[in-house]
Formats: structure tokens, sequence, C-alpha cells
């Protein structure tokens, strides 16, 4: 469990971001992604390295975004500031390994499916230097980026060829709020990495609740979606198998751009985010206890109270019921709520659990009675 903070950092957003390191691990991140674009880390490292000793002293570990993660030769840039251009990139990744960093995250891909092979070749060996960094270092750094489902081609040879190890696309991200493309694009997105042995690293939301100026994709979920929508997303995502990319600014905290002092990082101490926390800390307590992230997933169909656009699953015994239509679906008695995207945690004893439209819950699993062996003969 990632949680990501957004946007460029300095030494001094590090010094704030630090001071939430213990909420991070009491919230249950397991990792944080922090990029220091505005951090000269390749001439003095010192203030990175102090911030990642104190995070890993709560036990979360640190992932560093280098962004510029293009094809090279490409027209378009993904860098800012001190992230200058590729050979940079080679240094600050050394300097954040040689911090103490868990992992490197190279950001958004800038590449389209007509990249030539000669570009195409020289990003693989590019890959293959940064994964050489990696390998100096003991205690096994991941290398992570992001790609998109809109360059089929391209996500299909970053998968087989470059062999990140999280390698997050946009599947969540630009679906619409339809059961069925929902499914389709979990499966698929499952299906291909589990045939090439990677993990699937999901991510839902590229629209923090911040002033920045970033609108939803069209026609994805996220247009005119309130929040308990976006609740109910999240809990989509944080029932699958793999690893979860949780935003700060959607889920756990706010970063306010406008602050006086400069860029803020802090707890939203509103009625509406702390619903929100407490419904992420519950979902990673289930998550963890669970398994849930190396559990197996199945979806269940013909169920007689599931209508049209209302979706069940299956992760390490917990049944998520996920509805995407207009009217409240109710839930049989024999599954026992364990919480929803309204902040719900339990329900009437014996009486069937209404979830109502727009809104995901988790269930106890009701197990499956054999018939007696009487009824056979």
């Amino acid at each position: 469990m990632i949680c990501d903070i957004g946007g460029g950092v300095t030494d001094e957003d590090l010094e704030v971001i630090e001071k939430l390191s213990f909420d991070f691990a009491r919230v249950g991140f397991t990792a944080v992604a922090v990029r220091p674009a505005h951090a000269d880390i390749a001439v003095d490292g010192s203030r990175l390295a102090s911030f990642i000793e104190r995070v890993h002293r709560t036990g979360v570990k640190v992932i560093v975004r280098l962004s510029g993660a293009r094809v090279p030769g490409s027209s378009e840039g993904a860098f800012v500031n001190f992230e200058q251009d590729v050979s940079s990139l080679v240094v600050r990744t050394r300097a954040a390994l040689k911090a103490g960093a868990d992992g490197i995250d190279l950001g958004i891909i800038r590449e389209d499916d007509d990249a030539s092979e000669k570009q195409a070749s020289r990003f693989t060996q590019l890959i293959h230097i940064l994964q050489a960094e990696l390998a100096d270092f003991d205690r096994m750094p991941i290398l992570a980026a992001e790609s998109s489902i809109t360059t089929p081609h391209a996500l299909s040879r970053h998968l087989e060829e470059d062999w990140f190890h999280h390698l997050r696309d946009d599947a969540l991200v630009t679906c619409p709020w339809d059961i069925n493309q929902l499914r389709a694009r979990i499966e698929r997105t499952l299906s291909k990495r589990s045939n090439l042995g990677h993990v699937s690293a999901w991510q839902w939301s590229h629209c923090p609740t911040d002033n920045r100026p970033v609108s939803p994709v069209p026609g994805s979920w996220e247009e005119g979606a309130d929040q308990w929508r976006r609740n109910a997303m999240a809990l989509v995502a944080l029932s699958l198998p793999g690893a979860a990319y949780t935003p700060f600014d959607r889920l756990a905290g706010r970063r306010d751009f406008e602050a006086s002092g400069g860029p803020h990082v802090e707890w939203e101490s509103s009625d509406n985010a702390r619903l929100e926390r407490d419904m992420l800390t519950r979902a990673l307590r289930i998550r963890v206890e669970r398994s849930m992230g190396s559990g197996s997933l199945a979806y269940v169909d013909n169920l007689g109270w599931a209508d049209d656009g209302v979706g069940v699953h299956l992760c390490a015994g917990v049944m998520v019921v996920t509805n995407t239509s207009d009217s409240p679906v109710e839930v049989p008695a024999e599954h026992v709520l364990l919480l929803d995207s309204t902040g719900r945690v339990s329900d009437e004893p014996n009486q069937p659990t209404v979830v109502g439209p727009d809104q995901c819950a988790w269930f106890e699993a009701a197990l499956v009675q054999a018939p007696p062996v009487s009824s056979y003969s």
C-alpha cells in the first residue's frame, strides 16, 4: 500500500511530510512515494537521506519519483526544475538509492505506439541502466512507472521487455462508472500481468481535491463524481490483488499550494475528510488481515439479488458489492457487513444490508454449506 504524495516537493516540503510518517504507518500504508523535483539531490542528498531514515523508523518504506520516463529522442518532455534530462535521471537515481530509497518511480512514460524501433530500444537500454543501479543495493529496491492503455503496443512492450516491478496504467482512471466495463478492465489487467508473473499495481484517480486545475478524464467514472462515488471507487481498487497507489490528496490528506509559506501538506480536519480516513484505515486493516493484496479474485454471477449494474466479486474471503446502477440493492443477511463507502461498519443483525447507488461495500462472505448426505439418497 503506497501513499502517493502528488506533485514535486522541495527539501522544506520533505520536512513537512516527514512529520506525517507516523500517521502513514497508523493508517496502514507500507510505503510513501515522493517526488523531490525541486531538490538538487545529486549535489546534496543529505536532506532526502534524513527524510528516508526517519520514515523508515516508523516501518514505512520510501519510493522516490524521478520523473523523466520519456522515450529518448521524443519531443515531449517530462522534466521539472532539477529533473533536467535523461543523464540527470541516472545521476539522481544513484543519489536517491544512496540516500536509502526503497524504490525508484519514473512517473508517466511519454510514448505513443508510433515510436520508432530505435527510440524503443534506447528506452529499454535506459531501463537496463537503471536496473543495474538498483542491483548494486542489497535491499532490492523496486523500479516503477506508469503507462497507458491508450498505447497498448507500448504498454505490452514495457510489460514484456522492460520488466518494471510495478507498472501502473490508467485502466481504472479512464473507466466509465459501469460495472461491466470495470470488470472487463480489471480482468484484462490481472490476466495480462499474471501471464507474465507481474504484480498488478492499481491507481484510480488523477484528480486531486486541492485547487490545482486538473479535470477528470471525459467519460470516466470521476466525471461528475461526488465524495460517495469516489469512496466507492477507492474500495473497489483496494479490494483487488496487487499493489495500490493511494493518492494522499484524495483519501488521506490535502495539499495547500496557496499557503503563504509555500506548499503545505496536512491532514484535513473536516468531517468528510475524517470519514475518508476512517474508511481508508479500516479498509487497509482488513486488506492486511485478510492478505487481500496477495489473494485470488473471482467474480460471482447469477445472484438473484444482484440486479443489472451491480457487481459482486470475492477476494480472500471478502465479498465486494459494487452498485453502479440507479437503484439500491439488498444484500442477504447471511453476509456480514465489514465496511462500506458511506462509513458504515455494521448493520442491523439478521437484516439485509442496503447498498445504494454509487456505493461499494465489503462483506464477510457467508460459507456455502453442503447439503446433508441424506439428500442424495
